[in-house]
């Protein structure tokens, strides 16, 4: 079983926006269709996206479902995914995750944070357009992800 964690692609900055309807600038977009490319080449086929309700996260998830091939019903806005939340209010909704290969669309902290919990430590970061890749042998379970690899958009 794999879980990817992607933080969302380079977004607007919030001068005159309130902080949920940021969309993505045309730079993230087109980093993150690159980096979608990449994910696409390395994961055998991925099946499901939970994705915050955020305007920049929906964006995201929506070039990793085109570049993936996904119909719309395999993406789900996920408020537990939204900012505010925690590692503690994320892990029991992908405890049994919906497939064999599922993507978490998020924000930092908290997609590093998982990240780290899941593998059981470490330090990580996610710029703008980050993902990476855990592989679990049954449950995904807090220490038992090994990271497979890590992408950063530049």
């Amino acid at each position: 079983m794999r879980l990817l964690l992607i933080r969302h692609a380079r977004a607007a900055s919030s001068h005159h926006l309130p902080d949920a309807e940021r969309p993505l600038t045309d730079e993230g977009r087109s980093e993150f269709e690159r980096v979608a490319r990449d994910i696409v080449d390395r994961v055998v086929t991925l099946e499901f996206i939970f994705h915050s309700p955020a305007r920049r996260t929906t964006e995201t998830a929506s070039i990793l479902a085109t570049a993936s091939g996904l119909p719309a019903r395999a993406l789900e806005i996920a408020p537990w995914l939204a900012l505010g939340n925690g590692c503690r209010d994320i892990l029991p909704k992908i405890a049994q995750p919906p497939a064999e290969v599922t993507a978490l669309v998020g924000h930092e902290p908290i997609m590093s944070s998982l990240t780290a919990m899941l593998m059981g430590g470490g330090r990580l970061s996610f710029s703008p357009g980050a993902s990476a890749c855990l592989e679990f042998d049954e449950a995904i379970e807090v220490g038992q992800g090994r990271l497979l690899w890590m992408l950063e958009p530049r």
